[in-house]
Formats: structure tokens, C-alpha cells, sequence
């Protein structure tokens, strides 16, 4: 499909656009390229183009800041930049820029500054048709974030707006999938996990909303472990994902094929891997009354041993509160 059949396709419209925002003005960029502008840069795109752009990234899969985030901000930054290089790299279409370039030495503190050296990628009619394209033939097989469309443009529209869900928001939506979640862990496993565990998790960890995020460091050091395998899987091994935000390099703890699939699997999927990455702490999840010390146990667990730093036990010990309240 051309360009200009892509700017009017109805589906793809609704990827580039939130029901709020006018359509028409990122168009006017698109015009730019069917008149001969060989290329939208981090200097030349409008916001409301930056914004599409985003969007369009952001429903395949790719970080558009420069910390990991997928940030809808109108900001053609080094974020949004390595993005668009990781598709080019991924699909052939880049020549200029290399799988060493992408896969830069660092930590993790040290990322988000070692950025720079990711050259420009242009954002070419070839680019942008290929990711264009490539949506809606995910959208026709499910390989889209959440596995539906309807649910990638909640998550996406939710994201760009920044609206989160509550707790009762999020029992509202999730509880009764938390709920059959569990009993399947429990059929086949025998470990018990409580659903109120599960959406105190989520609530912590994406308040409902899936909001993928990208560690450099991660894929740097599975590039060097593995420099010839696939850079996409590797790359979504290198993100926190899903409901959950369960790191792309577990997804054999929960039993997913691949990392591909901690983004793509159906909502109530999603919610039965976060019970299945509890199961190790069955002896406190299986509780109804947690002590601090299991808020803690859970915390260090799920979030680290720096969990205390982000009050990580707290949150989580409010979250279990207010779903006991509500009567989940």
C-alpha cells in the first residue's frame, strides 16, 4: 500500500491519531514526502508528525525515549531516533548504521548519555510505508501489543494521555481474569497465588495500562552473548513488558514461546504470567493477611533488592489494601 493510500486508511488512522486529535495535521508532513522531501529528521518534523510517528513505533514494539520509555511527546529525540534505527536495521532497510552501533557498549547508567553515539536515522517514504505496512499486517495476524487491536489502541491511547487506571479501574477490567489466572496456576502447578497479589502487582507496576520499557544495557550485553541471533528478540528480551512489566529475558520462567510473546499475549494472558513469576514466593502470595515483612519479601523479589529506594513495599502494601476493600 503507497503512502498516500496509508495516510487515508481508516485502521491505520486510528494508530497515528487519539480520537481527541485532529488527523489532518500530521498530514501535512506526509504531503511534504509525496512532493519529493526525502526525509523527516529530529530538526525538520513537525510535532503533530513526531507524535504519529510515536504512536506508529510504540504499536510495533519500539522505545521512543532515550531513558527506555515509550513516550508519546512530540519530541524527535535520541529516543525516538534509535527507534526508528532499530526498525531500519531489523527490516534491511539501513545500510548506514550498524548492529554494533545499536548495540553500544554500557550500563545502565550509562545508557542514556552513550545515546549520541546512534547516528541520525532518516525517516524515508520507504520507512515509513515499511511501518506502516507493517502494522496492519500485525493487526490481520494479532501480532500486536495485547494481541487485538482494540486492546493495543486502549493501552496506546491511554499511554499518549497518560491516563492510568485505580484500583477499582483496575478490578473492574482485570479481576475476574486474575481470578481464572490462578486457579489455572494452581490446577497445573499445584501453587496457590491469591488474585489480590497479582493485580497489586499490576497496579504497582503499569496501574493498568502496558507501557513497555527498553534497557540498553540488557540488549547490549545479550548482543555480546549472542552476536548472531535475532536483533528483535533480543531487543524484546531487553524490555520489562506486559501488565506485569516482566522483563522480555524470563519469559521462560512463565512459560512464553519467546519475548515476542510477553507483548503480543491477550490481556488475561498476561495477568496469568505475573501469577505464574509469583509462584516462587508461593509461601507469601498464597496469604490473604500479609505481614510487612511479605509486602518486603514480594517487593525484593518483584523489584529488586533497591526496592526500599522506591518504596516498593509500601505501594504495594497500600495497593493489597485497597483490593481487600473493594472485596477482591
Amino acid at each position: 500500500m503507497s503512502l498516500h493510500d496509508l495516510a487515508h486508511d481508516p485502521l491505520l488512522v486510528r494508530i497515528l491519531t487519539h480520537p481527541d486529535h485532529d488527523s489532518d495535521l500530521w498530514r501535512k508532513d506526509f504531503g511534504r514526502f509525496m512532493q519529493g522531501d526525502l526525509s523527516l529528521t529530529r530538526r525538520s518534523a513537525s510535532e503533530s508528525a513526531v507524535i504519529a510517528i510515536q504512536r506508529l513505533m510504540i504499536f510495533l514494539g519500539h522505545s521512543t525515549a532515550s531513558s527506555g520509555a515509550f513516550s508519546v511527546d512530540g519530541d524527535f529525540g535520541r529516543g525516538t531516533n534509535r527507534g526508528i534505527a532499530q526498525f531500519r536495521l531489523e527490516h534491511g532497510l539501513s545500510t548506514a548504521i550498524s548492529r554494533s552501533q545499536l548495540c553500544y557498549p554500557c550500563r545502565w547508567n550509562t545508557a542514556r548519555n552513550l545515546i549520541a553515539s546512534v547516528p541520525e536515522a532518516r525517516l524515508t517514504p520507504a520507512v515509513l510505508e515499511a511501518m506502516a505496512n507493517e502494522a496492519l499486517k500485525r493487526c490481520e495476524s494479532g501480532h500486536i501489543m495485547a494481541g487485538d487491536v482494540e486492546d493495543a489502541l486502549f493501552h496506546l491511547n491511554a499511554l499518549q494521555k497518560r491516563q492510568f487506571l485505580t484500583c477499582r479501574n483496575i478490578a473492574e477490567r482485570y479481576a475476574e481474569d486474575a481470578r481464572r489466572a490462578c486457579d489455572r496456576v494452581q490446577e497445573q502447578s499445584g501453587v496457590k497465588v491469591l488474585p489480590i497479589w497479582v493485580l497489586s502487582i499490576i497496579r504497582q507496576e503499569t496501574a493498568g495500562v502496558m507501557r513497555p520499557r527498553f534497557e540498553q544495557h540488557y540488549l547490549t550485553r545479550l548482543n555480546g552473548r549472542n552476536p548472531n541471533s535475532d536483533l528483535s528478540e533480543i531487543r524484546m528480551q531487553s524490555m520489562s513488558l506486559g501488565l506485569g512489566q516482566i522483563m522480555g529475558a524470563n519469559y521462560k520462567q512463565v512459560g512464553a514461546e519467546s519475548a515476542h510473546e510477553l507483548f503480543t499475549a491477550p490481556s488475561d494472558q498476561q495477568i496469568e504470567f505475573v501469577a505464574r513469576f509469583l509462584k516462587p514466593r508461593a509461601d507469601t502470595v498464597a496469604r490473604s493477611h500479609p505481614t510487612e515483612a511479605d509486602f518486603r519479601r514480594v517487593s525484593r523479589f518483584y523489584n529488586g533488592p533497591k526496592y526500599e529506594a522506591h518504596h516498593y513495599h509500601e505501594s504495594l502494601a497500600r495497593w493489597f489494601s485497597e483490593y481487600r476493600s473493594l472485596g477482591v
